[in-house]
């Protein structure tokens, strides 16, 4: 093979690559050198030095967690298959970087330079992540679990019947979207967010999420939207109910507490305290994912594609930990501060819906008042 030949199959390796920067491919095409100054072997000089709590304290998760993750995506059909005249990125490369990038506030180009990548490199291996735990979602957030087995446990957390988990949702601020305009996004505070309506089970793992309303529409429109409402008069069964709070219309397969306007009696209190004490682990669980993954806390990402991906995927990962045993410490006032308060508006429609879902609560508040 001639020079030629060789410089040809180089230039036809570097265009099919999803791992070269645009600029890099213009610079090489014209011979001139560039000098990018990045962090020299970050990885293998400091993040394999890391103790495990460093690691954690660093990257908000366990090595373990992390090296899993690693080895599942290097295992599937989204990491890239490696190139004969650019060897291109290794998974931990992938993973630890958009670890990193999730779980700190850092932009993303200082995530591409301590790393060692190029920014549009850096930009390709956050798309490939995200589409690999989206792929992968179905497998880790659903009701698999078995309804019955959810209802047993939540007797065990709260003594209240029939539970299979707790709805709520959550702003997650974000920057006004690309050609979209900024009120069409804002919420009751005036700042541009997006809904994220999440259902947890008693480990404060999500069962159901849903996302990329903005969250202007108020809670129970975004339920109505989703496809859990869908789905939950026939998983339900009649017997079985999600717990929400004042904002969502009761149900048979969705209980509220008893409203208060002061003539509430003994037993509807006690009712109201041992669901809002239940329905907390939901609150709990949004702050876990926005405590792990710091991201969330302001997500700069321009698309409302990429930005509910982005959402999904950290979902995905909160669950993964939980699976691996992998839990982070939330402090009280942390918690309070990463979460919105709750909108008390309701929203009435089905009257016989009510009805029967009064019905229902009413006779959940008597059994527990005779046991």
């Amino acid at each position: 093979m001639n020079n030629h030949e060789h410089d040809v199959l180089t230039l036809m390796s570097y265009l099919s690559s999803s791992e070269i920067d645009d600029d890099e491919l213009i610079n090489y095409i014209i011979k001139q050198p560039v000098i990018r100054p990045k962090i020299s072997n970050f990885i293998s000089n400091v993040v394999h030095s890391y103790s495990d709590k460093q690691f954690k304290g660093s990257f908000r998760m366990e090595r373990a967690t992390a090296y899993y993750l690693i080895k599942t995506f290097e295992d599937s059909s989204f990491f890239p298959q490696q190139h004969k005249y650019e060897p291109g990125k290794t998974s931990e490369n992938y993973i630890l970087s958009y670890i990193w990038f999730s779980a700190n506030k850092s932009c993303l180009r200082d995530v591409a330079e301590r790393f060692g990548n190029g920014l549009t490199t850096q930009f390709r291996i956050n798309d490939r992540v995200m589409n690999f735990l989206i792929d992968i979602s179905p497998k880790v957030i659903n009701f698999d679990e078995g309804i019955t087995n959810l209802a047993r446990e939540f007797k065990k957390v709260s003594g209240m019947p029939h539970v299979i988990g707790c709805i709520d949702g959550t702003s997650i601020p974000i920057r006004t979207p690309a050609h979209k305009i900024k009120s069409t996004y804002t919420n009751r505070h005036d700042m541009p967010s997006i809904t994220l309506q999440g259902v947890c089970d008693y480990k404060k793992k999500f069962i159901d999420v849903f996302t990329g309303i903005p969250a202007k529409i108020h809670d129970a429109r975004v339920f109505v939207l989703s496809d859990l409402s869908k789905d939950l008069p026939s998983m339900c069964e009649k017997k079985y109910n999600l717990l929400g709070d004042g904002a969502y219309p009761i149900r048979e397969w969705l209980l509220v507490p008893y409203k208060d306007y002061g003539r509430l009696t003994e037993s509807q209190k006690t009712f109201n305290k041992t669901l809002s004490s239940t329905r907390v682990l939901i609150e709990n669980t949004f702050g876990l994912l926005k405590s792990r993954f710091r991201q969330l806390l302001q997500l700069d990402i321009h698309s409302v594609d990429k930005i509910t991906k982005f959402i999904i995927s950290s979902c995905v990962l909160h669950n993964l930990c939980i699976d691996m045993d992998d839990h982070i410490e939330l402090r009280d006032e942390e918690n309070e501060e990463l979460l919105n308060g709750p909108d008390d508006t309701v929203f009435e429609t089905d009257m016989l819906l009510k009805k029967n879902g009064e019905t229902k609560r009413d006779a959940i508040k008597n059994s527990m008042q005779y046991q």
